[in-house]
């Protein structure tokens, strides 16, 4: 398994950003538990010896410039994820230009570089914002990590790719899909989320384990909120309770499981070698 290379990151945004909840303005004036998600992530990471991609939100980084800027300085890649946690099709063309540029400069103050990567809010590129890659060209990001390979309703679709591929002719820019497992033409999500925390360890093990004896890499992502049992309660619908809540208290124990029996690095070592995706 060692040959074939997995790819962690965490999207580094507040709980509350979640679609799912309804009351944002009540729990946005909750602890919004950053601090102590870090550092939780971190220790897992560290224990591990295990560098990740953070995609970072420009309101995260107004709020806690020092963490994003001590993540780096400790080799994590610090990538964008947006500015506000806006879906595509709310900002549209004008606005996530605006965003895009504001989160790069704002990387670029943080970590004295400019960054890489990109995942949109909520996995909200569809076949109707694919518009969003030229502008990502035009300011420079090398990779986007945005498309959902398997139709959840809110958001993806199985007609996407599951393997990287540049989605602009001319242009070397990549798009990273999360990683579904497939059998019998059924795709599976697995590698992150509430996806993750739903399944039992040794069957997220085992997807991962026959996708590297495929020559497929896993591209795992998480949320450090995930690993807060403490989120506060709030208001919302059943699928928001299981998308928010379900799993989180023994979410950290099964990261260090799958730590523990695969390597990861960060989304942005894919460019020196592609030979294994």
């Amino acid at each position: 398994m060692g040959r074939v290379r997995n790819f962690i990151s965490f999207d580094l945004e507040f709980w509350y950003d979640s679609e799912f909840i309804k009351d944002k303005k009540k729990a946005s004036e909750e602890n919004d538990l950053i601090v102590e998600s870090v550092n939780r992530i971190k220790r897992i990471l560290n224990a591990h010896n295990t560098k990740a991609t953070f995609f970072v939100t420009g309101k995260i980084m107004e709020k806690y410039p020092n963490i994003i800027k001590d993540l780096s300085q400790n080799g994590h890649e610090i990538a964008s994820h947006g500015y506000s946690h806006t879906m595509l099709n709310e900002l549209g063309r004008d606005d996530f230009e605006k965003e895009m540029e504001l989160s790069r400069e704002m990387i670029k103050k943080i970590t004295g570089e400019n960054p890489r990567g990109f995942r949109a809010p909520s996995w909200s590129i569809s076949k109707d914002e694919f518009w969003a890659y030229k502008i990502l060209d035009n300011l420079g990001f090398k990779y986007s990590s945005s498309l959902f390979p398997v139709n959840m309703g809110l958001y993806g679709s199985s007609k996407f790719p599951v393997l990287p591929f540049k989605p602009l002719e001319n242009s070397n820019l990549i798009e990273i899909p999360i990683s579904p497992f497939e059998v019998a033409n059924t795709r599976i999500p697995f590698s992150g989320g509430v996806y993750f925390r739903i399944l039992p360890k040794k069957l997220i093990s085992f997807f991962m384990k026959k996708m590297n004896e495929r020559g497929k890499s896993v591209f795992l992502y998480l949320h450090p909120w995930e690993f807060c049992p403490e989120i506060p309660k709030v208001k919302t619908s059943l699928v928001g309770k299981i998308t928010t809540y379900y799993g989180v208290k023994n979410n950290e124990k099964k990261l260090d499981y799958i730590l523990s029996n695969f390597d990861f690095c960060p989304f942005k070592t894919i460019f020196l070698s592609d030979k294994n995706l």
